[in-house]
């Protein structure tokens, strides 16, 4: 997705925040950059991962939790 600097004036206007002409700019460069980073996470191959509703539905070994691992 491509941002104009019009459109980030008038999400601005939308969300009721003053953006000043000046920072147009460097909020457009960030939202493109937020966007960016959304486009790299949508191109992963997800195929065969099983969704999960929270990350802590991930089962980590007894060392990985915070726990002292067993060196015995």
């Amino acid at each position: 997705m491509t941002l104009t600097l019009d459109d980030v004036r008038r999400i601005a206007h939308l969300a009721r925040i003053d953006v000043d002409a000046q920072a147009v700019s460097d909020v457009h460069a960030k939202l493109e950059a937020i966007f960016a980073m959304i486009n790299e996470l949508q191109a992963v191959d997800t195929s065969g991962v099983e969704p999960m509703s929270h990350a802590q539905d991930v089962v980590l070994p007894v060392h990985h939790r915070g726990e002292p691992a067993d060196d015995g």
